[in-house]
């Protein structure tokens, strides 16, 4: 236990509580200063909008305890002094807000202690559960809720010796061989089992030691020390040190605590920062749970790169959301130290990026964007910029489709030998011995987490908490207490789970995530729970700041949900894709803030955004309609706990009985590996590998692409995926040249005695040759290049096969192009991210596409009638309300060009999504894909002569698509975060051009603006000063070029 309660006083961080007076304290911003005093006696509902969203629901929204006392809303202040859209100092977050505090006539859960959860105490349950008389929820609700239950009236039964009854497959044995002395006891069992075969303690190991050894053997794991490595003399890679502070200057180190509140680093980010590949410069991949301190190692090794060794970096993240977040994040950090940021998503980013002599730049990207960038940094003979090259979320190698993508690039980084180091990080993959060998890269394991975690499986009513040291499954499942909370037979039906119980032992003094499988199971659910828990209780924490968060989202987003006007009430919210960013960000913030107690979320929010909560509660083993995995299982409970305050974090996974097998199957099993999908869906990821290599001269025949390919991930599983590598290249390179994609450099010689086995036709339409002249005999050197269209595919970053249909598509649009509208140009980018059908993202809607083809004006129907699709097509879509038949796929196609012309007819996205059925936040990703589409098709057209005039057309697709806004507002719109509404509201305040912003401190744009936080207006005005710094870096280096230039003549 000593090691337990040292773990949360490895890090000091400054959140102490601010003084009450003085000038030592930290800019006391109050919420007058920004919002103006409102009536005290204004009702909760006196906002009109939101009283219409609500339609009058008054009952249905607070319950039969809601009095007409109770909801009024005092707009003058914070009910604690931490308000949301203020920059206020955190006070202690474990001292319960007085204006919270339960009324004496009032029933309400134990205050709990400042470390952990009381999970014992059930003589003080809510009363109030008792007493709700909640109407019974439809079937289909119910459904939803309890995820697959068969009989809803009578919940399957379920209880502890059920779950032990099935876990019977398994009986843990111990093992023959005595384990080392684990270090860190804080790990969770599924980290620390033996069954699961995960690396335990802290762990470092070379590649070339793993060559010969699996990573995953215990006994071969002996200390945490290096004293073999310091025995060795090896070269220790030089750079200019700086300063103090791992070769930084000591200012790092102050931003570090200024910007993100840390004054020391744990003791495993200090080893690592140490460690011989560090020293070295040698490849290195380091693996740790999730909420371990991951990001900061890479930010420091980063800095490090661009301030003392001078050379630029890329970050790859796997998220849009994320990159923007962290562009946003370093951007303070680039103003005071002079480097750039720059953003590499979609539209964003030029390639290549412009070259400079003065400034380093971070470039941070997506993965499919970060490919895109390195390719043109090799095609134009720069790759050396890039010195570092950081990979989070690295385990992402393993997944379908991007996966690819990023085992490409790595290849093709590691292929290159131009000097760039690799840093990988991950916190849950379980074949590092296999990624260690692809990436020539040593490994680093730690076994740490800020605080102490306690994983829970409740079945039924009993709660069984897993016990990492047990070797029997008694010992393993310990039984924790049961709860009932006094539910109502009503509120016992609605929730058999004990949801609203177990989320109000902690909530709203502390923050709870309830995973969903499915995004609508997430809506449900914080429906439900805003239902039936204590009114009062959740209601009163924080009034003012819930109304402020409801009106931003309604001004600043342009709707509140109807779900959300229900559930935000009571601090409780739900999250998932089909929010806009701007309404995910919004809920984010105010979750940071504690003014949004409880969120119901999908798993991409585990992978996805750092919210930490005092409890975790996975609603049901499923993502979507698939069993949970071991990987999603530690990603979700990963985030039980705050680092620096000392609080246990706790998980609790709800089993139904029909589920205890997998269950225990999926705790049991070993962590997921990633496995190389190169191969998969008829290896178009190995064809796009092979295309781009060749297209930037990195491999011109085949001896070169079999050393290639042998150095991917694809070869290194090959035998345990029972792939034959070299049969599926040689089976591309048939169809590449029989596609027209390669042609030979030169003429085929008459004849060579090491003729290869490619037997390829180079032109099959010339039949009337006699069939031996038509086949091609490839040797190993036989040089080959890419031809016209193959080079437009790999400029455009697609497959051949895609590039081809594409070209097709723009062949016959060409004969007959309709300029009139955007409809044409908008169906060509569509049809770039098709699939067979057209209904990817989301289908047509057979009655509202009636609806707008029938209002459209004749010029805007021209499309359709150019398609084929006449009047009694028209009249046959009206009659079966479905869309089928041989156009099925143009009208599916068709309904997306009608959004997305709304869309840059600036239409407001709520208004777009209502008009078509489609989620809002489908509605952006809409967008984003067909961003990226836009500038695919530019870069093809300018490989294609024939093309030639379609590139101005698409680029200016490109701009609309990306800003989505008017003339004047396109320069606001370059800023991240920065949306229509809130480049509206820029420009109405006088902030109409990016010096505008530049100029002001971050304080005067909250003060001027509604809805503004100040984190927000910080990160613009930086985001704004990194734009000047590019146009003036642009400027100076033309200056520099100029004088080159005139030097010369002069010499001359």
């Amino acid at each position: 236990m000593a090691n337990k309660q040292n773990l949360c006083n490895k890090r000091n961080l400054d959140l102490s509580e601010e003084p009450a007076s003085g000038s030592h304290a930290k800019r006391q911003c109050t919420e007058n200063l920004f919002w103006p005093e409102g009536d005290d006696n204004d009702s909760f509902f006196s906002n009109a909008q939101l009283e219409d969203l609500l339609d009058g629901r008054h009952g249905e929204l607070f319950g039969t305890q809601a009095t007409t006392s109770s909801n009024k809303v005092t707009q003058g202040g914070s009910d604690d002094g931490l308000a949301l859209f203020a920059d206020t100092s955190f006070s202690s977050i474990n001292e319960v807000p007085p204006n919270c505090a339960s009324k004496p006539n009032e029933t309400s859960a134990p205050p709990t202690d400042n470390h952990q959860i009381d999970l014992a105490d059930e003589d003080n349950a809510d009363e109030v559960f008792k007493k709700i008389n909640l109407n019974d929820l439809t079937i289909a609700e119910m459904e939803d809720i309890f995820h697959g239950a068969e009989d809803f009236s009578e919940p399957m039964v379920q209880n502890t010796q059920l779950f032990l009854d099935a876990m019977t497959f398994k009986k843990p044995k111990t093992p023959e061989k005595p384990l080392p002395p684990l270090k860190d006891d804080s790990m969770s069992f599924l980290s620390k089992s033996v069954i699961e075969g995960i690396v335990q303690g802290t762990q470092y190991v070379t590649c070339e030691e793993l060559k010969n050894q699996s990573i995953l053997d215990p006994v071969n794991w002996e200390t945490q020390a290096f004293a073999d490595f310091e025995k060795n003399n090896q070269i220790v890679d030089k750079f200019p040190s700086k300063g103090e502070f791992y070769g930084l200057p000591d200012k790092v180190k102050k931003m570090i605590l200024e910007h993100k509140g840390i004054n020391s680093l744990y003791e495993w980010q200090d080893e690592c920062l140490n460690l011989p590949a560090i020293r070295q410069r040698k490849n290195l991949i380091y693996a740790l749970p999730t909420s371990g301190g991951k990001t900061l190692v890479a930010e420091i090794l980063m800095l490090r790169e661009l301030l003392c060794r001078e050379r630029n970096v890329l970050f790859i993240l796997p998220y849009v959301s994320i990159v923007q977040e962290k562009v946003s994040a370093m951007s303070p950090f680039a103003i005071d130290l002079d480097f750039i940021v720059e953003e590499y998503t979609a539209g964003k980013g030029k390639c290549p990026p412009q070259p400079r002599r003065k400034r380093r730049s971070l470039f941070i990207a997506s993965i499919e964007k970060g490919a895109v960038l390195m390719d043109s940094l090799i095609d134009v003979q720069r790759p050396h910029e890039i010195g570092l090259v950081v990979v989070d979320e690295l385990h992402l190698i393993g997944e379908r489709g991007r996966g690819a993508t990023l085992e490409a690039f790595l290849t093709k980084v590691m292929f290159l030998n131009a000097n760039i180091q690799i840093v990988g990080m991950s916190a849950t993959i379980g074949n590092l011995s296999e990624i260690s060998s692809f990436l020539n890269a040593d490994v680093y394991t730690r076994g740490f987490r800020p605080v102490e975690l306690k994983e829970y499986i409740k079945c039924g009513p009993d709660l069984m908490e897993i016990n990492s040291a047990g070797q029997t499954l008694e010992e393993i499942f310990v039984p924790s207490r049961s709860v009932d909370y006094n539910y109502s037979e009503a509120v016992k039906r609605a929730d058999p789970d004990h949801l609203a119980g177990l989320i109000s032992e902690c909530a709203p003094e502390h923050c709870c995530l309830v995973f969903c499988p499915s995004r609508k199971n997430c809506e449900n659910v914080a429906l439900l729970l805003s239902r039936i828990v204590p009114k009062q209780k959740f209601f009163e924490h924080r009034r003012s700041e819930k109304l402020d968060l409801m009106d931003a989202l309604d001004k600043m987003c342009g709707i509140l949900s109807p779900v959300l006007a229900k559930t935000l009430p009571y601090g409780i919210a739900y999250h998932h894709s089909g929010l806009t960013t701007d309404e995910r960000k919004y809920i984010e913030t105010a979750y940071r803030f504690g003014v949004v107690t409880v969120i119901c979320c999908t798993s991409t929010l585990a992978a996805g955004v750092n919210l930490p909560a005092k409890r975790v509660i996975i609603r049901a083993p499923y993502v979507g309609q698939e069993f949970m995995t071991l990987c999603k299982y530690k990603q979700m409970v990963g985030r039980a706990g705050r680092a620096g305050l000392g609080e246990a974090g706790e998980s609790i996974l709800i089993a139904q009985s029909k589920d205890n097998l997998l269950v225990g199957q999926m705790l049991f099993s070993p962590m997921d590996k990633a496995l190389s999908s190169l191969d998969q869906q008829e290896a178009v990821g190995l064809q796009s590998l092979i295309l781009s290599v060749v297209g930037l001269n990195l491999a011109e025949c085949r001896r070169d692409l079999n050393r290639l390919v042998n150095s991917t991930l694809l070869s290194v599983q090959a035998k345990s995926l029972e792939v034959a590598v070299d049969e599926i290249v040689l089976r591309i390179l048939r169809e590449m040249f029989k596609n027209k994609v390669l042609q030979l450099t030169e003429p085929p010689a008459k004849s060579k005695i090491n003729s290869s086995d490619i037997i390829t036709s180079q032109d099959v339409s010339q039949t009337n040759r006699p069939a031996g002249e038509r086949r091609l005999l490839i040797g190993q050197s036989t040089p080959f290049k890419l031809t016209n269209i193959g080079r437009a595919a790999f400029k455009a970053g697609i497959d051949y096969k895609r590039a081809n249909a594409i070209h097709k598509e723009l062949q016959q649009a060409q004969q007959q192009l309709i300029l009139s509208n955007y409809f044409h140009l908008l169906y060509l980018v569509v049809c770039f991210n098709s699939n067979e059908r057209g209904d990817e993202l989301f289908p047509a809607d057979a009655s509202i596409l009636f609806g707008v083809y029938t209002s459209l004006p004749l010029d805007s129907q021209a499309l359709f009638k150019q398609i084929g699709f006449t009047e009694a097509h028209a009249a046959r879509l009206f009659k079966t309300q479905s869309v089928q038949g041989p156009l099925s796929l143009q009208l599916n196609r068709l309904y997306k060009v009608l959004i997305l012309a709304d869309i840059l007819n600036l239409l407001p996205l709520p208004s777009v999504a209502s008009k078509y059925n489609v989620e809002r936040g489908t509605l952006q990703h809409l967008i984003s894909q067909s961003t990226a589409a836009s500038s695919a098709i530019v870069r093809l057209c300018e490989e294609l002569e024939e093309f030639w005039c379609y590139k101005p057309l698409f680029e200016r697709i490109l701009n609309k698509m990306d800003r989505c806004g008017t003339f004047e507002l396109e320069p606001l719109m370059e800023l991240p975060a920065v949306k229509i509404n809130r480049a509206r509201q820029l420009y109405a305040a006088g902030f109409q051009t990016i010096e505008d912003i530049a100029r002001v401190r971050p304080t005067h744009l909250v003060q001027s603006l509604e809805h503004m936080p100040l984190r927000v207006a910080t990160e613009i005005v930086s985001a704004a000063k990194i734009i000047l710094m590019k146009k003036l870096d642009h400027l100076e280096e033309e200056t520099e070029n100029l004088k080159d230039c005139l030097k010369t003549s002069d010499k001359n």
